[in-house]
């Protein structure tokens, strides 16, 4: 194996694959990813034994470049064709040196977690006023233009998504997770989940009988109230909510929804592999009804370059090239999770990073989260990024004291087993593959139960800095503050399997996550239409690459939108019913405003790029409560004006 060839795999594959020869280290892998698992298809983290491992649980999903046809002698795996060179496939780790070594292939990606990330604020992005004008001239709705929501799940029982006839509005409905069954398939092309046509929905809307779309959504769903931000036409009522108050952005839009594989281990909500996919497939499914299109996407995660140069957000940039279409992505909820640093060094000089773990989050209001019950349970993963230019060496302290070697360019250390009983993985390549960038990528692994509470030392020693720039980032984690355990206790753990950087590490810029940095992406901040502020929680920009993002901010703060099981009996009280309005914060609420918007243009022009609709976008944004008219990290361009931006598109000044 050349060393060419072992560059060819990300970090977290080449530890893979490091480990695949020790059943003791993948089963600890495994019970690391299953201890807390909540779903009910979980297997028990205690049952797991070597041979019990199935071969499932030994594939791995992978995002691949390709600079040729696929290779012959993995042609029988499940390969899917994102765009021109990108794919994702579903490989056991026995055949990633094969897949390594297939002279066609450029990169391997693993799969990345992404997780979840109206009143009112219909008037204050002026999206009312394009409905129904006063000045004479034609409203829009979004009809004839598909809104595409990737998300949790889908009420499409509810009014919201619904025609005045009682037929739905949701045109395609792919749900990756679910196995077809009697007459059900999965999509053409694809050879997992099952696909609901209009036709499908409505034949089960009639006979009363949801139940025979096997698509679940959970109360109070995610996705659902995305959606509604998007384009619910509030037909949905109750004593609470009158019709025709809570309207979505385009409500005459036509809905494609996908709800994403969920199997990517604890706490993940899905991955790049099956979300790249979702991608694809929407605007497949939108030419073959001849629309324009506009896919939302309010999930994300941390890792990576943050420079757009990922797979998956290559791939999204190829997709767009096509016009009328376009990607919406929230810019995520970082900036409270301290998971940025950066400096700058000179030769010979060392910086010592603080990560913590175990909780302890310190807060903007000035909170401080104390300690989980627990700890942290997760793996913890860090990247360090900084120019080729530069050769930097690592190490890593435990709390304990316990040091792993330095680590220097185009070394990858086998797992460091410390005393403390975890293991900490070290990579480091002076030339990626995808951007020639030099990255640091450490994983530090609980062998037993948790990572051992307290302030881990990072130390980056610069051997040569011509540069010195660097950026390091914390990768996600579950994040969950109540926790059950497996004998049925629930915890408190207060957020603590989030690592994050401690003192005066953190830098609150660049927070972005993925894919939000995504050259074409049109990322969104989240304010408060109320107070006029930026939310505490979103993410700034710009990318590492100093691209000015998020391009606009819109209202994230206190959103009431559609809900989930609306209408349906409370399960807590069954004199009472579900509301059918819920309030949710986040830049996940941002963008499905900005991504109505677009609706509304592309009904408008169903032939607009996506580069003169970020331009219009930015063209037309209200100057943001500071004043500013440049750019912001926090707010981006400014405010959200959907009138002005269909004025513009319709050649107004």
């Amino acid at each position: 194996m050349t060393e060419s060839n072992q560059r060819k795999l990300d970090p977290r594959l080449r530890r893979q694959m490091h480990a695949f020869d020790q059943p003791a280290r993948l089963l600890n892998d495994l019970r690391s990813d299953l201890t807390m698992a909540t779903t009910a298809d979980a297997p028990a983290a205690e049952a797991l034994t070597a041979d019990a491992v199935s071969p499932a649980l030994l594939t791995r999903r992978v995002l691949v470049t390709l600079d040729g046809d696929v290779p012959d002698d993995l042609a029988d795996l499940d390969w899917s064709c994102i765009a021109d060179r990108y794919y994702a496939v579903d490989i056991p780790l026995a055949r990633l040196d094969a897949l390594r070594d297939a002279e066609a292939v450029r990169f391997v990606e693993a799969a990345r977690g992404y997780f979840p990330f109206l009143d009112t604020s219909l008037g204050e992005v002026r999206a009312d006023a394009v409905h129904a004008p006063e000045d004479g001239t034609p409203g829009a709705t979004g009809e004839g233009v598909v809104v595409g929501i990737i998300d949790s799940s889908l009420d499409v029982t509810l009014d919201d998504f619904r025609n005045e006839d009682g037929t739905t509005r949701v045109a395609f409905l792919w749900d990756q997770n679910l196995t077809p069954q009697g007459d059900e398939s999965s999509p053409e092309g694809y050879t997992f989940g099952v696909e609901y046509d209009r036709d499908a929905i409505d034949a089960a809307l009639a006979a009363d009988a949801p139940g025979q779309i096997r698509h679940r959504w959970e109360a109070g769903s995610h996705g659902t109230h995305v959606a509604g931000i998007a384009a619910g036409n509030g037909r949905s009522a109750d004593d609470a909510f009158p019709a025709g108050q809570y309207v979505g952005v385009a409500p005459g839009a036509t809905l494609i929804f996908v709800a994403p594989r969920f199997d990517g281990g604890v706490g993940t909500f899905t991955d790049s592999a099956s979300v790249a996919r979702a991608i694809a497939y929407v605007f497949e499914r939108a030419a073959q009804l001849g629309m324009p299109a506009v896919i939302n996407m309010s999930l994300g995660q941390n890792g990576g370059s943050h420079d757009g140069e990922s797979t998956v957000e290559r791939a999204i940039d190829r997709l767009l090239d096509v016009p009328g279409r376009a990607f919406v992505s929230a810019a995520g909820n970082e900036h409270i999770w301290r998971g940025h640093a950066s400096g700058r060094l000179v030769t010979g000089e060392t910086r010592t990073l603080q990560w913590r773990v175990g909780g302890g989050l310190p807060l903007p209001w000035g909170e401080v989260l104390p300690e989980g019950e627990l700890g942290d349970f997760s793996v913890n993963e860090m990247e360090i990024w900084y120019g080729s230019r530069d050769r930097f060496r690592v190490r890593l302290l435990a709390p304990s004291g316990h040091a792993t070697d330095w680590v220097v360019p185009d070394e990858s250390a086998l797992p460091f087993a410390l005393p403390n009983g975890n293991e900490v993985f070290i990579d480091s390549e002076r030339f990626t593959v995808l951007n020639g960038d030099a990255r640091i990528y450490i994983e530090v692994s609980p062998v037993d139960d948790f990572v051992e509470r307290g302030i881990w030392q990072v130390e980056i020693e610069a051997l040569e800095a011509r540069d010195g720039d660097f950026d390091a980032f914390i990768e996600r984690d579950a994040r969950r503050r109540w926790v059950r355990l497996r004998d049925g206790r629930v915890v408190d753990n207060r957020y603590a399997d989030q690592s994050f950087f401690g003192g005066d590490d953190f830098d609150p810029t660049v927070t972005l996550g993925t894919p939000a940095t995504a050259r074409r992406s049109i990322a969104v901040a989240n304010y408060d239409n109320e107070s006029q502020v930026i939310n505490p929680s979103s993410s700034r920009g710009p990318t590492r690459d100093g691209r000015a993002k998020p391009e606009i901010a819109a209202p994230g703060t206190g959103i009431v939108a559609s809900n989930a099981d609306g209408g349906q009996p409370d399960p807590r009280d069954a004199s009472q019913r579900v509301p059918m309005r819920v309030s949710k914060d986040g830049t996940s609420m941002a963008a499905p405003h900005v991504a109505g918007a677009i609706a509304l243009m592309l009904e408008r022009d169903p032939r607009l790029t996506v580069e003169q609709i970020r331009k219009i976008l930015i063209a037309a944004a209200a100057p943001s409560p500071t004043g500013l008219t440049v750019f912001d990290p926090a707010w981006g361009y400014g405010r959200l004006d959907v009138r002005r931006a269909v004025d513009l598109v319709d050649g107004g000044v």
